[in-house]
């Protein structure tokens, strides 16, 4: 039975440390004493919250190993920090765009991607404006609830091909819900999220590009404090979110990969915008099982979609290290075979082939397979493949093998971490 006082300094401690400045006071003797107020009660409930995912996550089947207890817990920490910057830091009428990027990493997050949050009023005007950057494409998504945790549905989708951007780049969009001249996604009335993807498949030192948000006839608005009863609730929202998310992804890793097939082969791609993703997106995967000395060989055929790329995750879904570990590539990074497919490594230790996606000391995870910007449906021919093999087979089982050694690779992870932080501006 964990103690109150330690589940206590825990969440202080991680509060203070997570969540920008957002600080936690020890209470004093005399307010223990009395009747908890509503912050104090929605405290004790998120630290409860705390407690009992604690516990979930160490019953997960994802907490089997020593890598998946640090995996775990690192899960947690990031899936709360991710909680009380959305609910308890953002504000639908005053709102700036919640990051997530190699710092947070959560549901399957693409490397090649950085994803920019904001809560929104149902039915309200916004407006949205940036520049592209270096990105390969930029697209707007409206979400009501939580899809992602079975709460909710895809309410709206702006494409890339439907967005026009000016010479230089810049970009604006109204998110309103009656429809507005040039650029326009629609904002139904049971919105509450609406989030914006840059794509990249240039990983260069080439300006990344920018997005922000605005309330329309709030910019220039005066914004007072809140009340102990509205923080005390944004509290409780956090609690509900911070639950959601690290108990969603888990559960998610074990039916969806896990259940579904068996290890090291890959499921046929589907269609994800049944599934609350965009259109035009399909997606295939599976979940990788290394003894010594093993690897998955991945082949995953050229086809006419706008991006084409492959990733790894651990067993709590969160992108792995993707700086200073390649453990994404996409079709602009990758060495294509002379058969028209290109051919991926998974694997401890490095193959020496070109298309290596390092697992690091990860015996087990998922694989990630995406293709944007699909007219239609993926052809059968175009479906990837998968098969374990040795390290010492790889050279005779991949097409017009190319040797890569050690200094390229160094340089290969430099390059790559410069583009994050100049991506990431840390």
């Amino acid at each position: 039975m964990k103690s109150n006082w330690r589940n206590y300094l825990i969440l202080s401690g991680c509060i203070s440390l997570l969540s920008n400045g957002l600080g936690c006071a020890h209470p004093s003797s005399q307010a223990l004493a009395e009747e908890p107020d509503a912050l104090g009660s929605a405290f004790a409930e998120f630290s409860a919250t705390l407690a009992s995912v604690e516990d979930s996550i160490r019953a997960s089947a994802s907490f089997r190993d020593s890598q998946e207890e640090v995996g775990g817990y690192r899960h947690m920490l990031r899936s709360m920090a991710k909680s009380l910057e959305a609910e308890v830091i953002q504000d639908s009428d005053y709102p700036y765009f919640r990051i997530l990027d190699f710092w947070l990493r959560e549901g399957g997050d693409n490397p090649d991607q950085r994803y920019a949050f904001s809560p929104i009023r149902g039915g309200v005007a916004y407006r949205v404006w940036g520049k592209i950057g270096s990105a390969a494409r930029v697209e707007l998504q409206i979400y009501s609830g939580r899809p992602w945790a079975g709460d909710g549905r895809s309410a709206g989708y702006l494409r890339f091909e439907d967005i026009a951007i000016d010479d230089d780049g810049a970009f604006e969009i109204i998110v309103s819900a009656e429809k507005s001249p040039g650029n326009w996604l629609k904002n139904p009335d049971d919105s509450t999220t609406l989030f914006a993807r840059h794509i990249y498949d240039d990983w260069s030192d080439a300006d990344t590009g920018e997005i922000h948000i605005d309330r329309v006839g709030y910019e220039g608005s005066r914004r007072i404090g809140e009340t102990p009863e509205e923080l005390a609730q944004r509290i409780r929202d956090a609690a509900a979110m911070f639950k959601a998310t690290a108990e969603s992804w888990p559960a998610f890793v074990a039916r969806r990969y896990v259940a579904a097939a068996e290890p090291n082969s890959v499921t046929v791609p589907r269609d994800t915008y049944a599934l609350g993703g965009v259109r035009g997106r399909w997606m295939s995967g599976g979940y990788f099982s290394l003894e010594h000395g093993e690897a998955v060989l991945l082949r995953m055929p050229a086809s006419e979609a706008k991006y084409q790329g492959i990733q790894l995750t651990d067993m709590w879904f969160a992108s792995l290290e993707h700086g200073n570990q390649v453990s994404s590539l996409n079709t602009r990074q990758s060495l294509l075979s002379p058969d028209g497919a290109y051919y991926y490594v998974i694997s401890q230790e490095d193959p020496g082939f070109a298309n290596w996606l390092d697992a690091g000391a990860l015996v087990r995870g998922t694989f990630l397979l995406r293709w944007d910007g699909v007219d239609g449906a993926l052809a059968p021919e175009q479906f990837p493949s998968a098969e374990t093999i040795f390290l010492e087979q790889v050279e005779e089982k991949i097409p017009g093998f190319v040797q890569v050694g050690e200094g390229e690779r160094e340089s290969i992870r430099s390059q790559r971490r410069r583009h994050l932080q100049r991506r990431s501006h840390r």
